[in-house]
């Protein structure tokens, strides 16, 4: 199995994607020599209306991609994804 649910994350390591459940925000992961670097896919248009409107917004967006990084290289760890090429 390739896709793990947590909390309000799915990781899905197929398509090296995390998807939160809630807002339907997608990180994607790209491989980095040993390491992986999350980058946004998608954000709702009216995530970033809102984030737009209040000062310093952009931090939102910054904590999501840290969060899905934590859970996607939690996660990836954890079953071993590290030590085998699966894509």
């Amino acid at each position: 199995m390739l896709t793990i649910i947590n909390g309000e994350w799915i990781a899905d390591f197929k398509n090296m994607v995390c998807l939160h459940i809630k807002n339907r925000i997608k990180v994607y992961f790209e491989k980095n020599g040993k390491t992986l670097i999350g980058k946004i896919r998608y954000i709702p248009y009216e995530l970033t209306y809102q984030w737009d409107k209040i000062p310093n917004g952009n931090k939102f967006i910054q904590e999501i991609v840290t969060e899905a990084e934590k859970v996607f290289l939690k996660a990836y760890i954890e079953k071993g994804y590290d030590k085998k090429e699966i894509y």
